[in-house]
């Protein structure tokens, strides 16, 4: 790769011929207003990703993928099929998840996905944050990634830090692109994951000054598929008479799980305006997405309730599959009056999803069931209105005052819509025949996320944010910041208050302090509120893969009352963070921050709620029995302690040849402080409303991560090489006879590369070179999942590609 694949954070710029170090200058915009900061002079930590380095990590990854393997503390976790987020996967910073990262674009909110956090393992369940995958790689500059809590300067979600992705605004001159690349392979399990990518992005002169700046890629993915085959001791077909085995037993495909990463075809657009006009200038960007995915679940067998032998009589696998259009456009005036800079801005996006399901059925309709659904659509709206306004002045001396406020406006809309009935209506079939005669079949669509009349969600809210920002430079070597916002939801979360304060010290020259302390907040987003859902999910109980007919209920709803849930309230944070950095010499960055984050009221779903007592609970309030139920609560708060370093090292041997090195470490561990208690409704039923499965999922993550990289550029030739290490992990169960533990792993990256004229360049490398897996998982797998652990870097194995770039 170029640079960034080597670089994991701030040093996307490096040295000249002459040595110089331009990463200690670089300018962000993130986390400062007014006056312009470089990464190192910043008083919280800042890396700095270049476009370039992202457009050719993108051609084979998704942009989440991307920053995991460039930022140490961001880690975007590869699941296997678990139907939301085999696609939108958990992705988060500094240990916290993705609802707890801030994302804008050139500085503005971007809005939410209407497709929740949904993964068995996610530490936001239910929460719908950004979907970093459906802004166009090629269309962005860099993105800035300030790694502190920035509530009080960009409010909510933004508890673990934020990231910026700003997009190319150039007026001249382009590129194109073209990859294609697969997995190695493993076991004759199944696709392989083959992947073509093309992009274009041009820039063009507007007028005097003004540009236009359109950027469009498209991709198609065929998906991966790792699984094992289901043991032979595990009847696919009942039992003939006299308990003799069915004979097509011996030549059944026993590999019927198809999950992994999904099917993909995608299509994304961005562009950029500024047009000068006299004293103002007016700007517009905007993404355009749209998105077909299809993944495969765990297979059906032939002799069970889930199946009707007339339709499937050897048996099948259904498949979710997702259409998804996605879009935002900003636009907006900023100029200058009275000594002060003003922008006024107003944003909106809007994400829908069409969630279905095919090659599957409803056992309760019987033969005539269909085999294609469409179950449920989801639209997240948002409108944002912002007026920013900045001025610096000067105080005497050497000594000057940035002063910036603002206020926003936004509204948030998420709505929920059952489709076909036919997916969720029990149409009452017995079976007549074998071994389930007189017995019900299962309803619902197999393999499907159903959403009935009786779920359905449609929610919205206003939010109101005022908010002041000072920077003060009392000396060219002390910096103290701070800020305030207040904001006021009108629905349950109410008001909320946050601050922060921030200082750096310049000790010498190459050395410098810093620090921050602030109190953030997240607001429980409309999808925790109103997200509501019937599915067979697929659990591990009593150390075995079974599926379990559950529903999750709104909060607030009749059935989530009776079992004694309350509305939900606000995640409140405290941010402490201490660090410092050194430049001692010419080319060397370091930079080394340790931080603390207290979290309160973090919010997830309750276990699986279901027995004797539930059921009782249930009945006697008019609701039938037969159902394990979970709503989202305030369960637990949690302590989150880690240091980040960064070093970067360039230098030059001889004219034409260049090296750059660098190390990005990570070690983050959290802690449980606090469980909520069960409801008084739950009281004495023996229930764990937040089980030590689902704590481990917050405690039992790999605590440290390293990434080496290495850049050499010759004259026309250029090898780039990274080593990440990602840190041994536990998977927790209810049972700690079935926990299982994964070793730490070494993975590989290479890239070769060869400019062949000064606008063509060709590059061929791997992911993952020496196709590493995880450890195989120990729990019996009964339903035929993939063998390895469900580690940070997949369990996919290696990825090789080859790609074509044009500059003109």
């Amino acid at each position: 790769m170029a640079a960034a694949m080597a670089t994991p954070a701030h040093a996307q710029e490096t040295a000249d011929a002459a040595g110089d170090t331009a990463a200690a200058s670089e300018i962000v915009v993130t986390g400062t207003r007014g006056q312009a900061r470089s990464v190192l002079s910043s008083p919280t930590p800042i890396d700095v990703i270049g476009g370039e380095d992202i457009e050719k990590l993108g051609g084979g990854m998704q942009l989440r993928d991307v920053l995991t393997q460039l930022v140490p503390s961001f880690q975007s976790t590869t699941v296997g099929s678990s139907s939301f987020n085999s696609l939108t996967r958990p992705a988060g910073l500094r240990g916290l998840s993705g609802v707890h990262v801030l994302v804008l674009v050139n500085g503005k909110r971007r809005h939410n996905s209407s497709i929740i956090d949904f993964n068995s393992g996610a530490t936001s369940q239910g929460g719908n944050p950004v979907d970093l995958d459906l802004i166009p790689s090629s269309a962005i500059e860099r993105i800035e990634v300030l790694r502190d809590g920035a509530s009080a300067q960009y409010g909510s979600d933004a508890i673990a830090g934020v990231i910026n992705v700003i997009l190319k605004t150039n007026d001249a001159g382009g590129k194109a692109s073209l990859e294609a690349g697969q997995r190695y392979g493993r076991d004759g399990s199944g696709s392989d994951g083959e992947t073509i990518s093309a992009s274009v992005s041009h820039g063009f002169a507007i007028g005097d000054g003004g540009s236009f700046t359109l950027s469009i890629e498209g991709k198609k993915a065929q998906p991966t598929i790792r699984n094992s085959a289901i043991p032979d001791n595990i009847n696919f077909y009942a039992l003939l008479p006299g308990g003799v085995r069915d004979p097509r037993e011996a030549t059944v495909n026993r590999r019927t799980y198809l999950g992994g990463l999904p099917e993909v075809k995608d299509v994304k657009v961005a562009q950029t305006l500024v047009v000068p006009l006299g004293n103002v200038e007016l700007y517009s960007d905007g993404t355009f997405g749209y998105r077909e995915a299809r993944v495969g679940q765990a297979g059906r067998r032939p002799a069970t309730n889930q199946n009707i032998i007339e339709i499937y009589p050897d048996g099948f696998t259904p498949f979710y599959t997702l259409k998804e259009t996605d879009f935002q456009l900003t636009g907006g005036l900023r100029g200058e009056a009275e000594g002060w800079n003003i922008d006024l801005s107003s944003t909106y996006g809007r994400n829908h999803a069409e969630n279905g399901a095919d090659n599957t059925l409803n056992a309760s309709l019987g033969p005539s069931s269909p085999t294609e659904f469409k179950t449920f659509s989801s639209a997240f709206d948002q409108w944002t209105n912002n007026l920013d306004l900045t001025r610096r002045v000067e105080l005497g001396g050497e000594a000057a005052l940035q002063v910036s406020l603002g206020a926003e406006y936004r509204y948030e809309s998420y709505v929920t819509k059952p489709l076909d009935v036919d997916s969720y209506r029990n149409g009452g079939y017995f079976y007549s025949t074998g071994n389930l005669a007189g017995t019900p079949a299962q309803v619902g669509a197999q393999g499907a996320i159903v959403v009935t009349p009786e779920d359905a969600a449609d929610l919205n809210r206003n939010i109101w944010a005022g908010y002041v920002d000072l920077a003060l430079d009392v000396s060219p070597r002390f910096l103290i910041t701070g800020a305030g916002r207040f904001e006021h939801y009108d629905d349950s979360s109410g008001s909320v208050f946050s601050g922060k304060l921030s200082a750096r010290y310049e000790v010498t020259d190459w050395l410098a302090l810093r620090g921050a302390f602030s109190n953030g907040f997240r607001a429980p987003s409309l999808t925790q509120q109103g997200f509501a859902q019937t599915s067979t999910s697929i659990n591990l109980v009593g150390g075995v893969y079974i599926p379990v007919l559950t529903k999750i209920v709104k909060t607030g709803s009749p059935v989530a009352n009776a079992l004694g849930a309350e509305p939900l309230k606000p995640e409140k944070s405290k941010n402490y963070s201490l660090g410092f950095t050194l430049t001692p010499a010419a080319g060397l960055n370091i930079s080394v921050d340790a931080y603390q984050i207290d979290l309160e009221d973090r919010i997830t779903l309750t276990g699986l709620l279901s027995g004797t007592g539930v059921r009782n609970i249930l009945v006697n309030n008019g609701f039938s029995g037969d159902q394990s139920v979970r709503f989202f609560t305030n369960a637990v708060d949690t302590r989150t302690r880690g240091v980040d370093v960064v070093a970067t090292y360039a230098f030059n041997l001889g004219e034409s040849s260049r090296v750059r090195t660098s190390l990005g470490f990570n070690y983050n561990d959290t802690d449980i402080t606090h469980i909520a208690d069960n409801p008084p409704e739950l009281a004495g039923l023996g229930l764990t409303l937040f089980d030590r499965r689902t704590q481990g999922w917050f405690t039992s993550a790999g605590k440290t991560k390293l990434i080496l990289g290495l850049n050499w550029e010759a004259g026309r030739f250029g090898i780039n090489v990274k080593e990440t290490r990602y840190d041994k992990f536990k998977s927790l169960d209810n049972n700690p006879a079935n926990d299982q533990s994964f070793g730490a792993k070494w993975v590989t990256d290479l890239e070769v590369s060869y400019r062949a004229t000064d606008a063509l360049r060709l590059a061929a490398g791997a992911y993952n070179l020496f196709d590493v897996y995880p450890d195989k998982t120990t729990v019996a797998n009964t339903i035929g999942l993939a063998p390895y652990g469900a580690g940070p870097f997949g369990q996919y194995g290696g990825y090789y590609y080859g790609r074509i770039s044009l500059d003109f």
